[in-house]
């Protein structure tokens, strides 16, 4: 059987590739509306003219926030509405009829949308280099690497979270109402609304050990010079070890999730 879902997968990723470009439209709005790291670039770097904050210059700023609106859109994903809307509305029961897990085909969704996402954000991105072609830095191989590893665990945590608050739909009615709350935790202690460096000494060493770090500070540190690289594969094993602890609970939940809603005839 998994055989033939690996060779299903390229037709699944076009089907969905063609979804996506379906709703272009749509898509482009959603990416333009993560674009607050220009917000928080242009704050800051006004802030840093008048002096270094926290070691990060006005230049620093800019490619901290330029490259922070890149992992964002690398690793942005919308689990907890898609899942919560079709467990409310009994389409569920359709994707268990299928030998494909739902949530590998909703992972492949939001997979094949990152190109789309890399297209609109090219513009972008070499607007600001034109602009300030001072944030440019040429990262080591060894960070390039490390930055497309912590990338893909950190795109993988997201998705591994929002699963999480998603099945709480077989309790709940809104559960993408307990995700905002999340959502604006993870906002301030993951570095989207402020490098974590920033934060008082003795704050630190529980940010480095909590989950919001490793799904977008991270990658961002790296690919930014930000972080010294023995520190970072530090880190890189924190990532690893909540993405174990966050792919048994969501094993877990859904597992009991599905038989309460199986109970209930869906």
């Amino acid at each position: 059987m998994r055989g033939h879902l690996r060779r299903a997968l390229p037709d699944l990723a076009r089907v969905s590739f063609a979804g996506i470009v379906a709703y272009r439209a749509e898509m482009v709005i959603w990416i333009l509306s993560t674009l607050l790291p220009l917000v928080m670039l242009a704050l800051w770097s006004a802030v840093a003219r008048e002096g270094p904050v926290a070691g990060y210059d006005e230049a620093g700023f800019v490619r901290y926030f330029a490259i922070t609106l890149v992992v964002r859109q690398l690793t942005s994903v919308w689990l907890v509405w898609a899942l919560n809307e079709d467990i409310r509305t009994g389409r569920l029961s359709i994707w268990l009829l299928k030998p494909m897990h739902p949530l590998v085909q909703h992972a492949i969704d939001m997979v094949v949308a990152i190109p789309l996402r890399a297209l609109v954000l090219v513009p972008i991105v070499g607007t600001l280099l034109l602009l300030r072609p001072d944030l440019w830095r040429t990262p080591s191989p060894a960070e390039v690497a490390l930055f497309a590893v912590a990338t893909a665990v950190a795109w993988l945590l997201n998705f591994l979270v929002q699963a999480l608050f998603a099945t709480l739909s077989f309790w709940i009615d809104k559960s993408d109402a307990l995700f905002g709350v999340w959502f604006a935790a993870w906002s301030l202690l993951s570095g989207y609304l402020v490098p974590l460096s920033l934060f008082p000494p003795g704050v630190r060493p529980v940010l480095a050990a909590l989950p919001f770090r490793g799904m977008l500070g991270l990658p961002v540190e790296i690919l930014g010079g930000f972080l010294p690289l023995r520190e970072a594969v530090v880190q890189v094993g924190v990532q690893a070890a909540w993405l174990v602890a966050l792919l048994g609970a969501v094993r877990w939940v859904w597992a009991v999730g599905v038989r309460r809603y199986g109970a209930f005839g869906a």
